[in-house]
């Protein structure tokens, strides 16, 4: 099994002690990751973010729980590339594993050379041709919007990454001025070659968000991003 990383805020003890049991129960190793608190920025953390061009690109402002979760993911993309991680797989700390979740992420890399697989999704565009993988799930290949589309694949609750992937992220990730959803979903944006499990191999929601401040108003705006 490739590297495991759940983000989690240091403070939530209760979301650990459930990730830790049920992770035992699925015999799945993993190692938590301290999450940015976006209650605690400190001010060297908040020049690398530009509310304005958030504004203008999301169309809502970018709350401080939606910089400190896209922080935590790039804080990730840069631990892979600093310790040269060729795959990981990115939680986050409120999700529930389906049983067969280990055999499909190990299928799922056998199979698909593709930068980022997402284990958990909304509804997305993919090619008719689909892999078959345990238990009736199944691998598909998304496309990519045009550059002007405004559609997306919202959730990083969880995905398998690669380093070239990280890469790629990275490129686009400073200054932080969107969630962190926005930069590992826009495909038109990132550039990476994305697949993904279906139906989820897991679900979310168990806990509330501790994204608290979340701006659910309109996301996202044709602007170009640079």
């Amino acid at each position: 099994m490739i590297p495991v990383f759940v983000i989690s805020l240091a403070r939530s003890h209760d979301r650990r002690a459930f990730i830790e049991k049920h992770m035992s129960s699925r015999a799945v190793d993993f190692v938590f990751f301290d999450a940015v608190d976006g209650k605690k920025l400190s001010e060297d953390e908040l020049k690398n973010v530009d509310f304005l061009m958030a504004r203008q690109f999301c169309g809502h402002d970018l709350s401080l729980g939606e910089v400190g979760c896209a922080m935590s993911h790039i804080r990730i993309y840069e631990m892979m590339v600093a310790k040269n991680i060729e795959h990981c797989v990115v939680l986050e700390d409120d999700i529930y594993l389906h049983s067969h979740f280990k055999a499909i992420v190990s299928k799922a890399m056998s199979a698909c050379q593709s930068d980022i697989i997402f284990l958990y999704h909304g509804k997305v565009k993919s090619w008719p041709w689909m892999k078959k993988m345990p238990e009736g799930y199944r691998l598909a290949k998304y496309i990519s919007p045009s550059r002007n589309s405004k559609r997306g694949i919202i959730s990083t609750a969880g995905y398998i990454l690669t380093l070239s992937g990280a890469k790629k992220l990275l490129s686009k990730a400073y200054p932080i001025r969107m969630p962190s959803d926005y930069l590992t979903g826009r495909l038109q944006l990132n550039g990476l070659t994305a697949s993904g499990v279906e139906p989820c191999c897991m679900d979310v929601g168990l806990f509330d968000t501790t994204i608290d401040d979340r701006n659910y108003g309109p996301h996202v705006t044709d602007d170009e991003v640079r």
